[in-house]
């Protein structure tokens, strides 16, 4: 076949590929047999026909895959990906061509840039994957929640992928550790406990950087996970030991941020192209969704949050108590509450300013939380804090009320009036409540009536 005379034939970008095919599906080199002017003029000047694409661009194994699928598989194939070495978006044609050998297979690959990311030319998919992006939309519409959606929407990809494993997980802002999301694994379940939350985020930092010159990572057969092994070690040993022989590994980007990923593994390689252009294409309104979510827990954190001290503020609290109330949850177990008034803190505002008064509030939750750290607590009030403990027997719970009292007791720096009450039975904790602020008022008038001087005076 004269490829010079097609390739010239053809006014867009355009070149002639061959690839070697090797015993056991493996392919050899991968070449531009010749190129039209269009094509050369966009290559560097040493550019020459026959030449291994490896002298002019760095190697590519998603590239590679591609070639190979459409010269050996005779597979027409369409994508629009970012280019991210160049800083721009590519549309790709690969269209197979007849081959007299039975060692070399051939294809046109042609390509057009645009400058940033087309919603026309993305949403030039097939019409299965079309259907099922658009169906896991309306999920993300219709579900009670974001997770119940999630899972969805991953139960979708299982079926539609046929892999072993389907997961989204999240990354966040600041450590860049995982948060599982949604799971999927051909045993049932996904077994989210072995370790997907506890991946270091040093690992976790290097994934990004494994992948920052492409959309995504694709390992379909022992090749592609060399290369992943030449640059980045830890990774391909962590999946190897996983059992991972192939995986399409998605980013999810909010801003161009990555926030999350969507992955599956070991799944048919002869359907890597459809499998890809299905996780891309989901990844676009999952990262949105995802970000939406991140959001919205983000502001239900802060409406729960005292931003001052760190711990819960009186809204959680007051939600906290209404459903132990209306499930009558605290009933079926013993529990104590424990109220706690800080002594001396309007002396300290007065006299010394709120800034003083702010740090005195800031050390006393430290305090707090230095003994009951793994209990529920809350800042009720300006000068006051509540202590929920239902997973402590009582005499672990008097022990930890003797500890507190003890460092806070007088002449410490900070001190404070405490009271409390253990439920053995797990009765009503509006009566818990009441009973513990009053053995509190108690004991602040007994700390004032042995130490006077200090109502005016100093803590």
């Amino acid at each position: 076949m004269d490829f010079s005379a097609l390739i010239n034939s053809i006014s867009t970008i355009a070149c002639v590929l061959s690839v070697e095919r090797l015993p056991d599906d493996k392919i050899g080199d991968l070449r531009i047999v010749a190129a039209n002017k269009a094509y050369k003029d966009s290559m560097p000047p040493n550019y020459y026909d026959g030449m291994l694409y490896t002298e002019l661009f760095p190697k590519e194994r998603k590239f590679e895959h591609f070639v190979a699928s459409s010269c050996l598989k005779r597979k027409q194939i369409h994508t629009y990906v970012e280019a991210k070495a160049i800083g721009k978006w590519m549309e790709q044609v690969y269209i197979p061509l007849e081959s007299d050998r039975d060692d070399i297979g051939y294809c046109i690959f042609s390509y057009e840039l645009t400058e940033n990311a087309d919603p026309e030319r993305m949403g030039n998919i097939s019409h299965d994957t079309a259907t099922s992006v658009i169906k896991s939309c309306a999920v993300f519409r219709t579900a009670e929640n974001f997770h119940t959606a999630a899972s969805e929407v991953v139960q979708e990809l299982f079926e539609k992928c046929e892999a072993d494993r389907v997961r989204v997980v999240s990354v966040d802002e600041l450590t860049q550790g995982l948060k599982y999301i949604a799971g999927k694994a051909k045993n049932g379940f996904d077994d989210q406990d072995q370790g997907v939350e506890k991946i270091p985020p040093e690992v976790v930092k290097t994934w990004n950087k494994t992948i920052e010159q492409t959309n995504c990572l694709i390992i379909t057969d022992e090749a592609d996970m060399k290369n992943l092994e030449d640059r980045n070690p830890e990774w391909a040993k962590s999946l190897q030991e996983a059992g991972v022989k192939s995986i399409c590994f998605v980013p999810l980007f909010q801003n161009n941020n990555i926030i999350g990923y969507l992955y599956v593994t070991n799944f048919d390689t002869s359907r890597t192209i459809e499998i890809k252009e299905l996780l891309e294409h989901t990844s676009f309104f999952l990262a949105a969704e995802l970000a939406n979510n991140n959001l919205m827990e983000k502001m239900r954190e802060l409406s729960n949050l005292d931003t001052l001290t760190g711990v819960f503020n009186r809204n959680a609290m007051n939600i906290r108590v209404d459903e132990f109330v209306s499930k009558a949850e605290l009933r079926l177990r013993p529990y104590g509450v424990i109220f706690i008034d800080l002594n001396g803190l309007k002396f300290i505002n007065d006299k010394y300013g709120h800034e003083a008064g702010d740090q005195m509030l800031w050390s006393a939750a430290s305090i707090i939380s230095e003994i009951f750290g793994d209990d529920e607590i809350y800042r009720a009030g300006g000068d006051e804090f509540t202590i929920i403990c239902t997973k402590l027997s009582e005499d672990v719970f008097l022990d930890k009320v003797r500890r507190l009292r003890e460092k806070t007791a007088y002449p410490a720096e900070l001190t404070m009036s405490i009271g409390y009450h253990y439920s053995g039975s797990g009765d009503d904790i509006r009566i818990a409540m009441r009973n513990a602020d009053l053995a509190m008022y108690k004991d602040k008038e007994e700390f004032y009536k042995e130490h006077p001087e200090l109502r005016v005076r100093k803590i």
